[in-house]
């Protein structure tokens, strides 16, 4: 379902967007290059933000946000990240995944995949000590929603490699895998320097990097293709997927590497561990390209009116690309803002470095 009302420049999208729409209006393909993996902070309920909710989900979020699950599903997602949350017992805007959460996500077809975040960019957060109450914490935590052993469960060391040191990071992923000890498999969301550290030392499994193209180090692990998850879009609120739906909605989305594997680690209603299609793979990660040029204008139409734009090492989703001119969708719903130099675009493999400008990303 698409909000009541559009701004010019949606309308302008939707009007670019006419002769895809068809193809927008099925479930997905193998050559479906849309978005399907999404992460969001808080839990899709109309109620999220009367009470502060306990670890078992009582007093909030009560009423489920079906129409806001049914359009992710109409528009290909079919996987949602949640969170894991220390909250000192009292459950912020429902941060931490409940059961009644994981059913409904189940309910309308998502599989559910858990990434643990607290204070993660605190300074000197990341030690051995912490590392015990944290792994702790999870394992509570999966007890209580059920999440089934062999699923990943991610771990957020969300700022720039100064605030931790080295050392402390890869004493804090030793004792997350030795408490773990083989029950699930961890993940790492970090900068580019950070996953390449842990990766190397062995103690995590898989690997997601933030939209963060001046962190250390994410150029380089991007462009090497050890990387398992791309977070392309952060803190979207007014595209056609969250726009108009009753709440203050804010997601980001992913995209997963083809040769990384054919799995996150996200379960299903079952039990089992969701798998993607790795045709589905290869079309959505063939389909995203890097800006190269400081600002990306685009018009709405080939030489036409400049109406959007993009910065320099940030991602857009390419739905029609010929030797000048690209059809490219910025927000990730789908339908594209306009028309873009293809010139100023760079395929996945060859992200460009991140540099200083003027251009200031859009509010999507």
């Amino acid at each position: 379902m698409m909000p009541q009302s559009l701004s010019r420049r949606q309308f302008a999208a939707l009007a670019a967007s006419a002769a895809l729409a068809p193809r927008a209006a099925l479930g997905a393909s193998p050559g479906d290059s849309r978005i399907h993996v999404i992460d969001m902070a808080n839990a899709p309920f109309l109620d999220r933000d009367s009470v502060p909710a306990g670890l078992d989900g009582s007093n909030a979020c009560t009423r489920p946000n079906h129409r806001f699950l049914e359009t992710l599903g109409n528009a290909g997602i079919d996987t949602v990240f949640r969170y894991y949350s220390d909250t000192n017992n009292a459950n912020l805007n429902c941060k931490n995944v409940t059961r009644r959460e994981r059913d409904l996500l189940h309910d309308h077809g998502l599989a559910l995949a858990i990434v643990y975040q607290f204070e993660g960019r605190a300074k000197d957060r990341y030690t051995g000590a912490r590392a015990r109450q944290d792994a702790a914490f999870c394992l509570e935590r999966a007890r209580v929603i059920g999440q089934p052993e062999g699923s990943t469960t991610w771990f957020g060391v969300d700022s720039d490699t100064g605030l931790n040191a080295d050392r402390d990071v890869l004493d804090y992923f030793r004792e997350v895998r030795r408490i773990f000890a083989g029950r699930f498999r961890i993940g790492l969301y970090a900068a580019g320097a950070r996953c390449r550290l842990v990766r190397e030392a062995g103690l995590a499994e898989a690997f997601w990097v933030p939209e963060a193209p001046a962190w250390e180090g994410t150029r380089a692990f991007m462009n090497s293709g050890d990387w398992t998850l791309f977070q392309n879009k952060t803190d979207i609120d007014q595209n056609l997927l969250t726009r108009g739906m009753g709440q203050q909605l804010h997601i980001d989305t992913d995209i997963l590497n083809p040769s990384a594997g054919n799995s996150i680690g996200a379960f299903l209603k079952d039990g089992s561990i969701r798998t993607y299609d790795k045709a589905r793979l290869r079309a959505v990660a063939g389909a995203r390209h890097w800006v190269k040029a400081g600002k990306l204008d685009i018009y709405d139409e080939p030489d036409g009116a400049a109406q959007a734009h993009a910065c320099i090492a940030r991602m857009v989703h390419v739905l029609d690309h010929g030797p000048k001119w690209g059809l490219v969708d910025i927000d990730e719903d789908g339908f594209a803002e306009g028309w873009c130099r293809s010139r100023d675009l760079a395929p996945l493999g060859q992200m460009p470095a991140w540099a200083r400008t003027d251009c200031k990303p859009m509010d999507i």
